[in-house]
């Protein structure tokens, strides 16, 4: 993909920068090491410098406001997030730029993170939200640039979450061992064989959801052929949970170009059957936004 890169950076970093990012908005950890050797800076400094790229991909037509996220998984590879809102929708289905990020590292496979770059200090959505994670309070360091007005200052920084979030509520509290990230197989079954189906049953037998065991996943195609999926995520507070729809959005704006049409043409939604709670209006609901026409193809498993 082509992107613009900031110009903090030298022409033959801008290069390798682009380089890495051809196909989507994540960088390998050899890849961000040599990035940040180049430029002489330690990792936290590279998120912070990088931000303005993540930035970039935020869908915002109520806020315009733009809010980019960097999430470093426990691999050290780095994962682009921005917030996204959706136009005639009410504001709780928007996806916080925080929430971006962690989605595009646990969809690709990791399963902690060590720390997590904002352009913005995060809103107490986010901070539940984060609470929820493998990685501890404790651990997980949130990075943000110290002088937010220059533009050639890149200090920033380094507290771990729970110094933002003191007293939280989380799943110890309800006695639930799992954390959002961890490995999960729900071992959820359809009969059906078709690619996109079989593509959200395995989204949903992935995802999170101790509170309702309402187990759920998204699969969307796009005209390119392209499939994307999402899993639901769900969190102590309830409010912050990540439906599979939001997800499965999420990662497909983060691995096309900035601000790419959607090109939706086909939707399939999966969940557990008779589950506490389900996703299928919200799912229908949201879609309609950013693809009309397109029917969501619904399946209960068992």
């Amino acid at each position: 993909m082509s992107l613009e890169v900031p110009h903090v950076f030298p022409e033959e970093t801008i290069g390798m920068i682009q380089r890495a990012l051809t196909n989507g908005a994540s960088i390998d950890v050899d890849t961000a090491t040599t990035i940040a050797r180049s430029v002489d800076v330690d990792m936290g400094e590279l998120m912070i410098k990088l931000l303005p790229i993540a930035a970039s991909f935020a869908r915002v037509p109520i806020s315009g406001f733009q809010v980019g996220a960097i999430a470093q998984g426990g691999t050290g590879a780095l994962y682009f997030g921005s917030n996204m809102e959706f136009s005639g929708h009410a504001l709780s289905f928007s996806v916080h730029g925080e929430q971006a990020a962690v989605n595009h590292a646990w969809l690709s496979g990791e399963t902690a993170l060590k720390s997590l770059a904002i352009n913005a200090a995060p809103c107490g959505y986010c901070r539940q939200f984060l609470s929820e994670l493998t990685t501890p309070a404790r651990d997980l360091r949130i990075l943000m640039k110290t002088n937010a007005g220059d533009g050639v200052d890149h200090a920033y920084s380094a507290e771990p979450l729970d110094h933002y979030l003191p007293h939280a509520f989380g799943p110890a509290d309800l006695d639930i061992k799992d954390r959002l990230m961890q490995v999960q197989n729900h071992e959820l079954q359809l009969s059906e064989s078709d690619d996109l189906v079989v593509a959200a049953l395995r989204a949903a037998n992935a995802s999170y959801a101790p509170y309702t065991h309402s187990f759920s996943g998204v699969a969307l195609q796009l005209t390119n052929g392209r499939i994307y999926t999402g899993r639901y995520a769900e969190n102590a507070a309830y409010n912050p949970s990540m439906s599979p729809l939001e997800s499965a959005l999420a990662l497909l704006n983060m691995s096309e170009p900035p601000l790419t049409p959607y090109e939706i043409e086909a939707a399939v939604l999966v969940e557990q059957a008779h589950g506490g709670i389900s996703q299928k209006s919200v799912t229908e609901a949201v879609l309609s936004a950013v693809a009309p026409g397109v029917e969501v193809q619904y399946f209960a498993a068992t």
